[in-house]
């Protein structure tokens, strides 16, 4: 009976070591499965890198065919399986030259990346068969513009782009030259430009070239071609229209856009607790926000309807009668918004009030310190 009892204990035994060998041998296959994909995947992605190198090295998201070298810049360039020649912190000095390993010094002034890296490529070939060059922005230098016209702040306006870029920016300071941010920097424009004949003018070689670009076709129908890349040294001109009357969907679109106006003054007037001048936010700019701005109301002003004069031009103007409760309006520069001083149940009286108060600022709203928002 023992004898049967160990007979059926070493039987076990030799069960468990069947099942213990097939669950290593079992996890040996998975574990060299694993290693073979893992091989394969890398293989395959050595065979891209060795394929396509120029898009996996020095790519970064600059728009090369817009923009020009110009000195104070500090370039890189990679050649691939050459590290010998590759170089970091190439300056572009100010006659436009920069030496490069290996080719010397070339003139890279007012060529675009894309056309600096074939000129070095040409060259390399001189070198080594076949080679591989990639040249990138590190660093960029400041640029300066000169801006006129309906502009919150015209003049000169300089950009701090000197600062680093990396592949993983989106473009780095370069696009800090774009005519919009240009705009955005210098306080946005004024309601009355006329953003369908936005002048820019620059100095060539060949003498001065003028062009003329849409900013409503960008604003509209996002037409990025009419951004353009600007250049140091470029001037731009925004005209004036003649009035300010505007659509509200294009009123809307200047507002919401980065070139609007960051501010724009409102006169508010009447039964509040500091009446005077104010900006407001071109992003928010609320009736309901301008009376705060000014203190709020006074004790039993009247609160329910509120008179609004627009100007769309020195002598053209429509007066809007509003209840803020139920709508908070959108103001624009140069309104004068008026609060009375208790409620008047005849129609006739009010308006007359309402003339008599608005009156003085017909022709007084477009100027001193009213001007800043047209």
């Amino acid at each position: 009976m023992d004898l049967l009892k160990l007979a059926d204990l070493d039987k076990g035994w030799d069960m468990d070591r069947f099942v213990l060998g097939y669950r290593v041998t079992n996890d040996i296959r998975k574990t060299f499965a694993v290693l073979f994909v893992t091989t394969i995947v890398t293989l395959c992605a050595l065979f891209i890198l060795a394929a396509y190198p120029q898009d996996l090295f020095g790519h970064i998201s600059y728009d090369h065919s817009a923009y020009r070298i110009g000195s104070g810049d500090v370039l890189t360039m990679h050649v691939y399986h050459q590290k010998d020649l590759n170089q970091n912190r190439i300056l572009v000095r100010a006659d436009g030259m920069a030496s490069f390993n290996g080719i010397g010094e070339v003139n890279v002034k007012d060529r675009t990346v894309s056309e600096v890296q074939d000129i070095l490529a040409a060259r390399m070939g001189r070198l080594i068969k076949e080679p591989i060059v990639t040249v990138s922005l590190a660093e960029t230098k400041p640029g300066t513009v000169y801006l006129a016209g309906a502009v919150l702040h015209p003049g000169m306006i300089q950009i701090a782009t000197n600062q680093k870029a990396s592949a993983d920016s989106s473009g780095g300071s370069r696009m800090d030259l774009t005519l919009s941010n240009v705009l955005a920097n210098a306080g946005g424009v004024k309601m009355n430009a006329d953003l369908s004949q936005v002048q820019i003018k620059r100095s060539t070689p060949a003498g001065e070239k003028l062009e003329t670009v849409n900013l409503w076709e960008m604003l509209k129908r996002g037409d990025a071609s009419q951004d353009r890349m600007l250049r140091s040294g470029d001037s731009v001109y925004i005209p004036e229209l003649p009035e300010m009357a505007m659509g509200e969907e294009n009123y809307n679109l200047m507002l919401n856009s980065s070139i609007g106006p960051k501010t724009f003054p409102v006169r508010v007037v009447g039964a509040l607790q500091k009446p005077g001048v104010y900006n407001v936010q071109g992003d928010s700019p609320y009736l309901n926000s301008a009376i705060a701005m000014a203190g709020g109301y006074t004790e039993g002003s009247n609160q329910s309807v509120i008179a609004i004069k627009r100007f769309s031009n020195e002598h053209d103007f429509t007066t809007l009668f509003v209840d803020p409760d139920k709508t908070d309006i959108q103001l624009r520069p140069n309104d004068v918004v008026y609060v009375s001083e208790g409620k008047m149940h005849k129609a006739g009286k009010f308006m007359d009030r309402v003339n008599k108060i608005l009156a003085p600022f017909t022709n007084a709203a477009l100027s001193g310190a009213m001007m800043g928002g047209f």
